[in-house]
């Protein structure tokens, strides 16, 4: 059912100041700014490459304070675009969880589903870029079981049939597995991607831990030709920018970016090596 990845959303205390940073590193426009009353928030959305970043500040008790409280940093909830939001909000409430209706959009809140916030959107134009981000091509939840996750998010938002391919990081010290969207070579490069982390003193596993063996929305990557302006940008405003040794791929610390942790990459570097049909197992060469 899963189409795009169009969105993040964060829960952050000082929404302006969030939006202000945003645009220093990505040229990000501020499109919305809203009293979310089921939310209990302030929501400003910015225009966010191709696609968009929400930021919600809470405006007393409620989902987005119950967050930000209960010390969690970073990504309140990752957004899916596809045909027919209604019927998936309708498939995860015959599921036994809760979901709030927004007109033509559907929200679950982390605290429903496993620490992993979701909102479902109709599939929009994703051709208007807009600063120096392209699209997000990836959203990463972290899993105690990958087996088990890989299982219940796939049944949940009906995408079993979807090419999901395994993989295992020793840098990082986790188990993973991605479902693409649509896996074939030149598509949008739109997924969903599981860690479950072995080795608990690293990044990955000190975020389980602080779920409390939980999960959640641990990062997501983002395409883009601009990585160099990127990267210098974030240097020359703060820094926070850890490089991979070939230049292609970087990590912009969750401090510069309210608790995302953002990785930034190129598309034909991942289009190049991504698992299709023919070569599943392309990711693991």
């Amino acid at each position: 059912m899963l189409k795009q990845t169009d969105r993040l959303a964060l829960a952050v205390t000082d929404v302006d100041e969030a939006a202000a940073s945003f645009k220093k590193i990505f040229d990000s426009v501020v499109i919305d700014d809203i009293l979310d009353e089921e939310a209990n928030a302030r929501r400003v959305t910015l225009q966010w490459g191709c696609d968009q970043l929400e930021l919600f500040e809470p405006r007393g008790s409620g989902p987005v304070a119950d967050f930000i409280n209960s010390g969690k940093r970073g990504i309140f909830a990752g957004g899916f675009a596809l045909k027919d939001p209604a019927a998936l909000a309708e498939r995860i409430d015959k599921a036994g969880i809760k979901v709030h209706q927004q007109g033509d959009r559907f929200v679950v809140y982390p605290k429903d589903l496993r620490g992993t916030g979701v909102i479902l959107s109709p599939i929009a134009s994703r051709e208007q870029r807009v600063g120096l981000m392209d699209k997000i091509w990836q959203i990463t939840y972290t899993v105690p079981d990958l087996d088990s996750g890989v299982a219940f998010y796939s049944n949940l938002f009906g995408v079993e049939d979807a090419l999901t391919n395994r993989y295992s990081s020793e840098l990082w010290g986790y188990h993973a597995a991605i479902t693409w969207f649509e896996a074939s070579k030149g598509a949008p490069l739109d997924s969903l991607e599981y860690l479950d982390p072995y080795e608990k003193s690293k990044a990955a596993g000190r975020f389980l831990a602080k779920t409390k063996g939980m999960g959640g929305i641990y990062m997501a990557t983002v395409h883009t030709p601009d990585l160099p302006e990127i990267k210098h940008r974030v240097e020359v405003t703060g820094g926070g920018w850890e490089g991979a040794a070939n230049g292609a791929m970087g990590f912009i610390h969750p401090r510069r970016t309210f608790g995302l942790l953002l990785c930034v990459t190129y598309f034909d570097y991942i289009d190049v090596r991504r698992p299709n049909p023919e070569e599943p197992d392309a990711w693991n060469h």
